[in-house]
């Protein structure tokens, strides 16, 4: 598998490396790193010496993550560029053929501020492969549960429930996927869906009738004692509204557990 973790030097970035090298050296995989510097907008009449500046301070500050990174990880590929973080987040992952992108969080309110408006959430709704973001305070341990939450018709969703199957197994996790139902939905197709595309991965799947879907899964996660929580993002819809900011004061619980974010095929 092949792991892309952007950094930015801080604490909450450190700690997705650690996410970010426990993934690579278990999937037998290869891990890039990358540190980006941007000019803001309205200074882009800097002098030619302070781009400079800018430029050695990041080069620097690579130079030691990476003497870092190699005495606890082996060597890992990593570079400095100037730019977009977004946009070379975007030609990594195609240049490099990535797999996963590690990515942490900053701010007390922890998923709040990574899915509104931040770089992780940018970052979500512009490449099309998973997108693991690490909260504050996350602990690096072996994974044994992880609860899909979804609202969507999962049987057209094969590619991210893939996805989900091969993280799971590289763990030893079980899938628990809660499915808040609509009026409608048929749960015995989205069962014989996921028996199929889930095979041998061990797997629950449990169909909730809710119409506060955030406490739904609130209280599925905390029952189940979950390691990560997954979703699988659409444009609009449920993945926004289940951390929409009227939900800050729920997400105390959920700013201590790694998201797994999947993408819903076009």
């Amino acid at each position: 598998m092949n792991i892309l973790c952007p950094t930015d030097f801080s604490v909450n970035a450190e700690l997705a490396t650690q996410f970010a090298i426990d993934l690579s050296k278990r999937s037998n995989g290869k891990l890039y790193c990358f540190h980006s510097y941007d000019i803001p907008y309205s200074d882009r009449s800097l002098s030619t010496s302070l781009v400079d500046v800018m430029r050695k301070n990041a080069e620097e500050n690579m130079s030691i993550f990476k003497r870092k990174l190699n005495a606890q990880y082996g060597e890992a590929h990593t570079e400095v560029r100037m730019g977009n973080p977004i946009r070379i987040t975007k030609e990594i992952v195609k240049k490099h053929a990535i797999d996963l992108v590690v990515m942490g969080t900053k701010g007390a309110s922890g998923l709040e501020e990574f899915l509104i408006g931040s770089n992780a959430a940018s970052v979500i709704q512009n490449v099309d492969i998973p997108v693991y973001v690490i909260p504050p305070k996350s602990q690096l341990k072996p994974i044994k549960k992880i609860v899909l939450a979804s609202d969507l018709d999962l049987k057209n969703k094969e590619r991210p429930i893939v996805r989900l199957r091969q993280f799971a197994d590289l763990y030893g996790a079980t899938i628990d996927i809660v499915h808040i139902k609509k009026d409608g939905d048929d749960s015995t197709e989205n069962e014989a869906f996921l028996e199929r595309v889930l095979g041998d991965t061990p797997h629950s799947y449990t169909a909730i009738h809710n119409e506060n879907v955030e406490n739904a899964i609130l209280n599925e996660c905390e029952s189940r004692d979950a390691d990560v929580l997954a979703a699988i993002t659409k444009r609009y819809g449920f993945f926004e509204g289940l951390f929409h900011q009227s939900f800050t004061s729920k997400l105390a619980y959920h700013s201590t557990i790694p998201l797994l974010a999947l993408h819903e095929p076009k």
